[in-house]
């Protein structure tokens, strides 16, 4: 459905809302088209998990309880102090509430929730990744993240969890030979791990890669459970599904402020042109101005994501994937170039949104006040002709909002917070 569809079946809605006498009667009223409509959004329509044959590992049980110990094992970074929960709380949302992460030291960009990351196509910011496999091994082996090598995390993998990795596999490796080796080694990394892995076998640099490649798939698994969790905005359109006539009990789920808001995000405001669907987000990728971090270092975002893409030793087409090629579609047809990926980010779910401050990639919005009013009152991108390729597309126009439809339109993002209390066993710590 188009978004001037969507518009379309608002219209009538809208129209009520100039006259304050009859929006205020009006509010809760809405029409089987509308209420069809907003059911789009609903947890109730989030459609089953996609396939993951690209991870022969995906839908084991086993597995992903194996990978849940992974996700908590602070043993799996340098100074055995970061674990993925550590940037991936889940008392925060799977984020941590800080504008730039940290593990070893500070990274570039503000962590995303991993809440339903199973269904986008691409993972980090700038999509640099084509699988949540192939995402979990980038901290590993980053520097400031885990800052562990790639023999080292097939090491710890052995020496901690090789019986129940070995219970699940059929993957065959020397587990006593690789435990011998000395790290740390790794094909990318610093001159000391290049080296080192230059002196392993070729078929020790398999098994490694094997390994590595596996504690990625297990952690997948684990991360494909990370469901949303239901929100008074759901149960809102649980009840206009059920009788849309009882105001009263709609009301109990949503204020005024709050379906004014909801009206606005999805009319007036052109919110849902791109945060759509049960999970607020069309995993595309824009460049909606946000300010630059730090301009001596432009940010490209999915401009340099494709980049890493086209160079990943991990991706869907890879050897270490388990899918045919005719399964990897979207890198099969992966755009490459073009102005609209220069300075673009994935767009984020607005999920749990009211608790997962700062926003934007890079953490520069404090508030939601402050994203909206950037939504509002845009600034066009900034550019830099020695450092970009070509002058960032723009994304967005002004919306023209009133002070007052701002804040409803903040409030009705604090509907969209998922209910902790129905966390299931997936969220909780080992």
């Amino acid at each position: 459905m188009t978004f001037i569809k969507h518009k379309l079946l608002f219209a009538s809605i809208f129209s009520l809302l100039a006259c304050p006498v009859l929006a205020i009667n009006s509010l809760y009223h809405f029409s089987e088209n509308d209420i069809q409509f907003l059911a789009q959004f609903s947890l109730s329509n989030l459609p089953p998990l996609p396939d993951a044959k690209d991870n022969q590992y995906a839908d084991s049980i086993v597995a992903a309880k194996l990978g849940k110990q992974i996700f908590f094992d602070k043993r799996f970074s340098a100074n055995q102090k970061i674990a993925c929960a550590s940037c991936h709380n889940p008392n925060q949302y799977f984020t941590d509430g800080i504008a730039k992460s940290k593990g070893i030291a500070e990274t570039r960009r503000n962590a995303p929730s991993v809440i339903g990351a199973a269904y986008s196509p691409w993972q980090f910011w700038d999509g640099r990744k084509d699988s949540l496999w192939s995402q979990a091994l980038a901290p590993l082996e980053s520097a400031v993240e885990h800052g562990l090598s790639r023999l080292e995390v097939a090491q710890l993998l052995l020496r901690f969890y090789q019986k129940p990795y070995q219970r699940i596999t059929d993957n065959k490796v020397n587990a006593n030979n690789l435990l011998k080796l000395k790290g740390p080694a790794s094909p990318v990394g610093s001159e000391t791990e290049r080296a080192n892995w230059q002196q392993l076998t070729n078929n020790q640099q398999t098994q490694v890669n094997m390994l590595f490649a596996d504690v990625g798939k297990l952690l997948m698994a684990y991360q494909r459970h990370l469901q949303p969790l239901p929100s008074r905005f759901d149960q809102f359109i649980e009840q206009l599904q059920q009788d849309p006539t009882q105001i009263t009990q709609l009301k109990k789920q949503l204020k005024e402020e709050e379906v004014a808001g909801l009206r606005l995000f999805m009319g007036k405001a052109n919110c849902a042109s791109c945060h759509n669907g049960p999970l607020f987000t069309n995993f595309e990728f824009h460049n909606i101005g946000a300010p630059e971090p730090d301009i001596a270092q432009v940010d490209m975002g999915r401009y340099r994501g494709v980049g890493a893409l086209l160079q990943d030793e991990f991706t869907c087409l890879s050897e270490w994937s388990d899918a045919n090629k005719n399964y990897c579609q979207e890198m099969l047809y992966l755009k490459k170039q073009g102005q609209e990926l220069v300075g673009a980010f994935k767009t984020p779910s607005l999920r749990n949104v009211a608790a997962t401050a700062p926003y934007m990639q890079s953490g520069q919005f404090n508030t939601l006040e402050e994203v909206l009013a950037h939504y509002n009152k845009p600034v066009p991108p900034y550019y830099d002709r020695n450092q970009h390729p070509f002058r960032p597309h723009f994304d967005i126009l002004p919306l023209g909002l009133m002070p007052e439809e701002i804040q409803q339109i903040k409030q009705f993002l604090t509907a969209l917070t998922g209910d902790r209390t129905k966390a299931d066993q997936w969220w909780q710590a080992p």
